[in-house]
């Protein structure tokens, strides 16, 4: 079986650890870009979000009613329940 001679080898690795330098320069500039883009995403707010404001809580009759705004009692009144046999 054949060795590969010193000369090529060092050649391998040359190309091999530019091709390596090239890759992180490039996850480098990437990264760069990814900041300047996403910037605002990342800084602190200016004011403080009122995250414990208190919500107005709906009324019985909002809740009893559904999205056609008819009251749920009402209508398993209209529509017989089936049973099990």
């Amino acid at each position: 079986m054949r060795t590969a001679s010193p000369v090529l080898t060092g050649r391998f690795r040359d190309i091999v650890a530019r091709i390596g330098a090239v890759l992180r320069a490039q996850r480098e500039i990437d990264a760069q870009r990814v900041l300047q883009r996403y910037r605002h995403l990342l800084e602190q707010p200016h004011e403080t979000l009122r995250l414990n404001e208190i919500i107005p809580v709906s009324n019985e009759e909002d809740i009893a009613e559904n999205a056609h705004g008819s009251d749920g009692c009402e209508r398993a009144a209209e529509h017989p329940k089936f049973e099990r046999a």
